[in-house]
C-alpha cells in the first residue's frame, strides 16, 4: 500500500515538474511587445548567475536592481556572502572590495578588472529583455518573441545571446532564462536564470 502511495506521489511531483509555463495566446504584435519593453527602465530582477570558462567558473545568486541609468549589481555564494556588490551611475561604477573603493566609467571593464569574469554588464541592460537594437540580428520562436540575439554593437565583442522560459509579467512577455555564448570565445559561456521580475 505504501508502496503505491510513493509511486504515485512520484508520477504527481515529475507530472508537476514537467507541467509547461503558459504560453502567450497566438501571435505576439512583436513591434508593440517591443515598445513596452523600451519604456521599463525601473526594474529589478533575482535569480542564479553561472559562468563557465577555463580558468575559472562560478555559480552565484544574482539580484541586479536597475534605474537606468543607475543600477546595483550584486552577486552571493550560497551562504549569502557578497562576491560583488557594484554600484553605477551617470559618473561611472564604483566597486567595494577588501575594504577599497575602485571606480571606472564602465561598469564591466571594472567587474573584468577587478575579478576576471567577462559579463558585458552594460550591454546587458538592454539585453536582459530581449530588446533588439538598430542593426542587431535577431530570431523569433514560433510565438514572434525573440529567441535569439546577435548585438551588432562594437562593444559587444561577438556575444550571442539565447532566450528561454518567457512568461508574463504584468503586460509583457520577458525571458527568464538567458544564455550568453561567444564564438571568439567558444569556452566561455554565461547562463542567466531569472526567477523573479519586478516591475515599477
Amino acid at each position: 500500500m505504501l508502496r503505491h502511495l510513493f509511486v504515485g506521489f512520484l508520477i504527481v511531483l515529475v507530472s508537476g515538474c514537467a507541467a509547461r509555463l503558459p504560453q502567450p495566446e497566438g501571435q505576439i504584435d512583436l513591434p508593440e511587445q517591443l515598445a513596452k519593453l523600451r519604456q521599463i527602465s525601473t526594474w529589478e530582477i533575482s535569480g542564479k548567475l553561472a559562468i563557465k570558462h577555463p580558468d575559472q567558473s562560478l555559480s552565484a545568486n544574482l539580484r541586479w536592481q536597475t534605474q537606468q541609468p543607475d543600477f546595483e549589481f550584486r552577486l552571493s555564494n550560497f551562504l549569502g556572502i557578497t562576491l560583488v556588490d557594484m554600484q553605477n551611475t551617470r559618473d561611472g561604477a564604483v566597486l567595494e572590495a577588501d575594504g577599497e573603493t575602485y571606480t571606472d566609467p564602465s561598469a564591466s571593464l571594472l567587474l573584468y578588472q577587478m575579478t576576471g569574469w567577462d559579463i558585458p554588464v552594460n550591454q546587458l541592460l538592454s539585453w536582459i529583455k530581449g530588446v533588439p537594437k538598430t542593426g542587431d540580428i535577431y530570431q523569433l520562436d514560433e510565438h514572434g518573441l525573440v529567441s535569439e540575439l546577435k548585438p551588432a554593437c562594437q562593444q559587444c565583442a561577438g556575444w550571442i545571446v539565447s532566450y528561454g522560459r518567457y512568461q508574463q509579467v504584468d503586460d509583457v512577455w520577458l525571458p527568464h532564462a538567458l544564455t550568453l555564448t561567444n564564438p571568439l570565445q567558444p569556452d566561455h559561456s554565461i547562463k542567466i536564470r531569472i526567477y523573479k521580475w519586478t516591475l515599477n
